[in-house]
Formats: C-alpha cells, sequence, structure tokens
C-alpha cells in the first residue's frame, strides 16, 4: 500500500493518551461544534476555544448497510456516539460478530477508513 493520509488535518491532535478528536468550544454560551467551525452556530460568537472531545461514549443508534455506499464497502456500520461533552458525532462502526447494542460503551479507535487509488485513508471509528 502507498501512502497513508489523514481524511481531514484538523479534527486530530496528538496528545499523551495518543490522537483525538478535537473540537471547538464558544467561549460565550458552551456549545461545543464538531468538526471545528469558524462560529458558534448557537449564538453566533466568534470567539471559540479548542477542546480535546472524549474517546470513549455510548452509541445512541446505528444502523448497518449491506449496500456500497460511497467509500464504504459493505457490510458497514454508521453510528450515533453521545460523547460526555454532551455532543453526538456521526461515525463509522466497526463491525464485529456480537452485533450492536444501543446504550453500549463505545471507544473511538484511529484507523483506515477507506482505500483510494494507492493510499490508505485513515479516520476514527468507534468499536
Amino acid at each position: 500500500m502507498g501512502d497513508r493520509v489523514f481524511i481531514r488535518d484538523d479534527i486530530f491532535k496528538e496528545g499523551p493518551n495518543g490522537i483525538s478528536l478535537v473540537a471547538n468550544k464558544c467561549t460565550s454560551c458552551g456549545k461545543i461544534a464538531f468538526p471545528k467551525t469558524d462560529y458558534c452556530l448557537h449564538c453566533f460568537n466568534k470567539e471559540m476555544k479548542e477542546v480535546e472531545l472524549s474517546r470513549k461514549g455510548k452509541l445512541y443508534s446505528y444502523t448497518i448497510s449491506y449496500y456500497p455506499v460511497s467509500k464504504f464497502k459493505p457490510p458497514h456500520a454508521m453510528g450515533l456516539i453521545d460523547l460526555p461533552e454532551g455532543i453526538r458525532i456521526l461515525a463509522p462502526l466497526v463491525m464485529s460478530d456480537g452485533g450492536f447494542k444501543v446504550g453500549a460503551e463505545m471507544e473511538m479507535v484511529i484507523d483506515t477508513v477507506w482505500t483510494e487509488d494507492d493510499k490508505e485513508v485513515i479516520g476514527y471509528k468507534f468499536r
């Protein structure tokens, strides 16, 4: 395989606990935006500060597709993950023999989300 590239450079941060997702938090109302935005989508404040998101959350809902969708090969799963910071994010899920259960604890992993040309596209998934 050739090069490895991140799906987006502005959503990852490397820290003492490895790679984590980063978002913006409004300095006025405290709402969190992921991916980052230039201004608060709730109160329109332009002052935002970067925050690291937790690597663990709970599965709110999910779907499994048995048809190819965009760059995802079937079967693949997508889920909504509730993070302790009070936001819900959409993420690919790591398929497992045990299936998924709403309310289950999920952990973020950095992994290949698809291959394109001669590149592995690296992103986040939850398992």
